[in-house]
């Protein structure tokens, strides 16, 4: 691709080899890194991570514990044990790394069949959590042959690992004040220890730069005002020493960006201290326990018996969407007594209450009206030509579409476990895991659907979008993402996620909005996201709004995307939510109006008429609302199919 060797092989190892886009991205995004041509090899170290109920418990011991006594040492590390200290490698090393950890893994086979025994240790300025001999000695046996593994073809001090693990421990708290022992004491007794525990292999590496820095997470944005100032992209990470904390007279400090590489002063208040380990790279996760073995079924079986049955992961969550499925065999029903007993044509007046007028149509179905006598082509770059602009519904939701599914559909380790065809193939890692995906929904596999046709329909109406504008919430940077591949866009079009154009946060009161996946954590799991692109709008998502506060929001987001995509051209889309699209007609007939008093928003009463991927569409100079130059769309409910009915025919 044009890259230097060595700018590559600092990439794919800085991404953990995940791919080669993931690693362009990550030198385009440290374009204005001054190091990107250091030779520093980056920091290796190899974890036993718990996972599931004691992960939980021992989440739930710090948080606690922070509250007692503050930050202490083992805030800094996911929950772990150290089977391989810190070692440096070579970039071009790091496929061979993470390569080597599942070659151990075959080796030593898997671990002990006897529950782990996990014994409570506690002394005026350590408490930790040691292994029994069992498990212990397993851990030791892939520490050793991990080494010489490695060995092989690096310089590692072999007696490093074997002094340090003499004693495999995992660390709840250390350098704690004195003061607090007795309440962490306490804390600790209290922590439920399951016999059965499950454990992941992890093969992490950091930059070795930044190995005695602290790591903050940035909770609010900030534009640069002077060259020496850092930008600041909510969910970026920043290395700042401690030393700049006790020197600062005004709460600035100096840091480096882990998403850029650069440098530079920036507001402390703005950011949040975080585990170290947040900011490192994962290069290899390797699941350890007993062999998934079925017994033996007889080959005559005349059905499937319960055990069988349950070999099938969806299998155990046959209430799933019950609720929904149940109403939606209502509407069903309506519609065949109908059909049977008054011969009715039209699904669409039983259960929508509307019809489809076919004859307002144009031939070909291009859904134009007679006043669409403007030309579709998009291309045009004469400033007198009139610009598309779109608002659209998100697709499909999962959570709307199943109801509670999180609980059916997560493992206790948070592996998330596919129960309907309809629902996500996969889902990306974000923080919260399980109960994150609860407050910020995904697509279903059919919303993805219905949002790629509503682009591939302007598409092959001719027109094209150069400026894709989504809401902060997941369903709608996946509209946006599907909508992009069905108009097959030009592969600048990227998605610029704008927290501006999020819904009234007063429908969320009751709950509170829920954490939105950062710009990294989207690209990471594939969406198209412009991770260059500054929102216009800072949204809180602790505090409520206004009904005036949310339509100014909307406002400023229309107005200056009209504002500042003037002068390249191009036709524009905001993807949203059901109020988007009125929000939009709203505000751009307000565009430049000097003439219009004080903004009266109210919620249009239409707002429930408006359905998934649902398509609005106005012109410039003048501003006018127009037929959307492609059709509408409509799909029935389905019920979700219960097979054990087939047993009684």
């Amino acid at each position: 691709m044009g890259f230097p060797r060595n700018r590559a092989l600092k990439a794919l190892a800085a991404t953990g080899n995940r791919s080669v886009q993931l690693a362009s991205d990550w030198l385009l995004t440290h374009v204005n890194d001054t190091s990107l041509d250091v030779e520093e090899p980056r920091e290796y170290v190899l974890y036993i991570n718990p996972t599931g109920k004691l992960l939980v418990h021992i989440y739930e011991f710090r948080e606690k514990s922070k509250a007692i006594s503050g930050w202490n040492g083992a805030h800094n590390f996911h929950p772990h044990i150290t089977l391989v200290p810190f070692f440096k490698a070579a970039d071009e090393e790091s496929i061979q790394l993470a390569k080597a950890v599942k070659q151990v893994v075959e080796k030593v086979g898997h671990p002990p069949a006897c529950p782990i025994k996990l014994e409570t240790y506690i002394s005026p300025n350590f408490i930790g959590l040691f292994i029994s001999d069992e498990y212990a000695n397993y851990f030791k046996e892939i520490s050793k042959q991990y080494l010489r593994q490695v060995s092989k073809n690096l310089l590692i001090d072999a007696t490093n690992l074997e002094t340090h693990a003499k004693s495999l421990h995992m660390t709840l708290a250390y350098h704690f004040d004195v003061s607090a022992f007795d309440s962490l004491k306490l804390l600790a007794d209290k922590i439920e220890l399951p016999e059965r525990c499950n454990w992941e292999l992890r093969l992490y590496s950091r930059d070795a730069r930044f190995a005695n820095h602290q790591v903050h997470k940035v909770t609010q944005g900030y534009a640069p005002k002077a060259s020496d100032e850092l930008e600041l992209v909510i969910g970026d990470y920043i290395y700042i020493k401690k030393s700049e904390f006790d020197s600062s007279t005004d709460g600035w400090v100096h840091g480096t960006s882990w998403l850029t590489g650069v440098s530079g002063y920036l507001p402390g208040i703005y950011t949040q201290r975080t585990a170290e380990s947040d900011a490192w790279t994962l290069h290899r996760v390797i699941s350890l326990g007993p062999s998934n073995c079925m017994e033996c079924k007889s080959s005559d079986s005349e059905g499937n018996t319960e055990g069988e049955m349950s070999n099938y992961p969806h299998e155990d969550a046959a209430s799933l969407g019950q609720e929904k499925s149940e109403e939606t065999y209502r509407e069903w029903e309506k519609y065949w007594r109908e059909v049977q007993n008054n011969r009715s044509e039209s699904i669409l007046r039983i259960t929508q209450g509307t019809s489809i007028d076919w004859k307002s149509s144009r031939a070909q179905g291009t859904g134009e009206s007679d006043h669409s006598i403007d030309t579709l082509d998009s291309s045009c770059s004469d400033k007198n030509c009139r610009r598309w602009f779109f608002a659209m519904r998100h697709g499909e939701r999962v959570d709307l579409t199943y109801g509670q599914w999180v609980p059916f559909c997560f493992d206790e380790n948070g592996t998330y476990i596919r129960k309907d065809l309809n629902m996500p193939l996969k889902l990306g890692e974000r923080a919260g895991g399980g109960a994150a995906y609860a407050r910020d929904t995904p697509l279903t596999r059919v919303g993805q659907l219905q949002a790629r046709l509503v682009g591939e329909g302007l598409r092959l109406a001719g027109v094209s979008v150069a400026h894709v504008y989504a809401s902060a919430a997941l369903r709608c940077v996946e509209t946006a993402h599907s909508f992009i591949e069905g108009l097959q866009a030009d592969p600048s079009v990227k998605i610029r996620v704008e927290p501006g154009l999020f819904e009234f946060k007063h429908w969320y009161a009751p709950t509170g909005v829920g954490p939105f996946m950062t710009l990294w954590e989207l690209h990471k799991a594939g969406y198209n996201v412009d991770l260059r692109y500054k929102p216009y709008v800072d949204l809180d998502t602790n505090t409520s709004e206004t009904l005036e506060q949310w339509y100014k929001r909307n406002e400023i987001v229309a107005h200056s995307v009209v504002r500042d995509t003037a002068a390249v051209g191009g036709n524009v889309i905001f993807i949203g939510h059901a109020a988007t699209l009125d929000l939009m007609v709203f505000a751009l007939k307000r565009y430049g109006n000097k003439r219009l008093g004080p903004a009266n928003y109210k919620i249009s009463n239409n707002l429930l008429r408006v359905p998934y991927c649902a398509l609005g569409a106005m012109r410039d100079n003048p501003w006018q609302v127009v037929s959307p130059p492609c059709p509408p769309s409509i799909n029935s409910s389905s019920g979700r199919f219960d097979w054990k009915i087939l047993l009684d025919v």
